[in-house]
């Protein structure tokens, strides 16, 4: 078997190198922190294994001036970052048309149909019980206006057999009576569930991995070498060969990429949440406040709120801003939160269709990538791992890829 190093020890990074493990490759996973600890620590966790709507909505133009002006919405932007970052700005609306909107809901629903079924082949091995509960997100409008500037998103999920209900306000209350009655009504995501806990189930499967003979090292790849059709990766001072390497380092995957000649159109979406101390069983389904681009979700720890976008770069600091309009409107929903135990922001990678890049580079053979899930990174962690198992063993998989493409830009 081969000898593979992961680059990236997120949710992605950490599901390929088990299956990679498992199937008897020498693996040794990388990062320059410990597993987990990045962009997959602070999801909203939910498990949302069907989803195919994106950011790339033919709508958007009619909205974007509202949008933009609105230092409270669901998006917020940095102008001078995206004036110096026009070229995927632009790409990026090049993609909110219908036509490209239903590619993309295609091509994510093809992919991501078969998640759940590759994270229960990880399940069988990972004791993750206490860490899965399967309680069905709701996702609440404020108005009917609302509601209905949705009809586009409902019915591409129709097309592509996302299942779904809609439910009025007493139904809601019933469910949820914490939540104050300040909502239109809402929609129940029927089928999926949610994690308490992301870190735990990236640590877990994690541990499994080096259970079973995987390997670790906590340090910064500085490149990826290839001499004589060896490849090696550079680290401080040294240099080490590897038949095989899987660059899935999320937000910080281009920067590798372009060591071997590669160059990914890959921006973020920085993303925010706040932890409240959880006050008994105040939520007990994801709850998700379209408005604001955000679920409040319960979790080991408390009441976490996330979600959000904001367009600023890897550089500029947290924006509090982004956690005090958070925190506002949480406590407007809820108003039994608790006191702010932790704040926290990351960095979502995303392509500018917002489908993910995965494939083999054509500038160095035997160099894979496995980045840009934006938003579905923990949902299509799993289905990732596998498929990167079939392109590393040189085997067809049964999973259409083709949009994937790398080179698609």
């Amino acid at each position: 078997m081969s000898k593979v190093a992961v680059i990236g020890a997120g949710i992605i990074g950490v599901c390929i190198a088990h299956f990679l493990g498992k199937n008897g490759h020498h693996v040794t996973l990388y990062d320059q922190n410990e597993p987990g600890t990045q962009t997959s620590l602070g999801n909203a966790g939910l498990f949302a294994n069907h989803e195919c709507v994106t950011a790339n909505s033919p709508h958007l133009w009619k909205n974007l001036p509202s949008m933009l002006l609105n230092k409270n919405g669901p998006l917020v932007i940095d102008w001078f970052y995206v004036f110096t970052h026009l070229p995927w700005a632009i790409r990026f609306l090049r993609n909110c048309t219908s036509a490209r909107a239903e590619h993309i809901a295609k091509s994510l629903s093809a992919f991501s149909c078969q998640a759940g079924l590759a994270y229960e082949e990880i399940f069988d091995d990972v004791d993750v019980l206490n860490n899965i509960v399967h309680k069905e997100p709701i996702f609440l409008y404020e108005s009917k206006k609302l509601f209905e500037q949705n009809q586009y998103a409902f019915n591409l999920r129709k097309k592509y057999d996302v299942q779904f209900v809609v439910i009025n306000k007493e139904e809601i209350a019933k469910i949820e009576p914490s939540l104050e009655p300040i909502y239109y009504n809402g929609v129940v995501l029927k089928g999926e569930s949610f994690t308490n806990s992301p870190l735990e189930i990236t640590q877990k499967i994690f541990n499994n991995f080096i259970k079973n003979d995987g390997h670790f090292i906590k340090i910064k790849i500085k490149s990826i070498v290839q001499k004589d059709n060896s490849l090696f990766l550079k680290y401080e001072e040294k240099e080490q060969q590897f038949d095989k390497i899987v660059v899935a380092a999320g937000a910080w995957s281009n920067m590798l990429a372009r060591t071997i000649g590669d160059n990914f159109p890959l921006d973020t979406e920085r993303g925010y949440h706040i932890v409240f101390e959880n006050n008994n069983n105040l939520l007990t389904h994801p709850v998700g406040w379209a408005k604001t681009g955000f679920y409040m979700t319960p979790m080991k720890d408390g009441i976490r709120v996330a979600g959000t976008v904001e367009i600023a770069g890897l550089k500029k600091p947290m924006n509090k801003n982004m956690l005090s309009m958070i925190e506002k409107t949480a406590r407007r929903i809820l108003p039994q939160l608790g006191k702010v135990k932790s704040e926290w922001m990351g960095f979502r990678p995303t392509l500018p269709d917002s489908l993910p890049v995965i494939g083999e580079s054509k500038k160095c053979k035997n160099v894979y990538y496995a980045f840009g899930h934006q938003h579905l990174g923990l949902s299509l962690a799993a289905i990732t791992g596998k498929v990167i198992q079939s392109l590393v063993e040189n085997r067809t998989s049964n999973i259409n890829i083709d949009a994937l493409n790398p080179y698609r830009f």
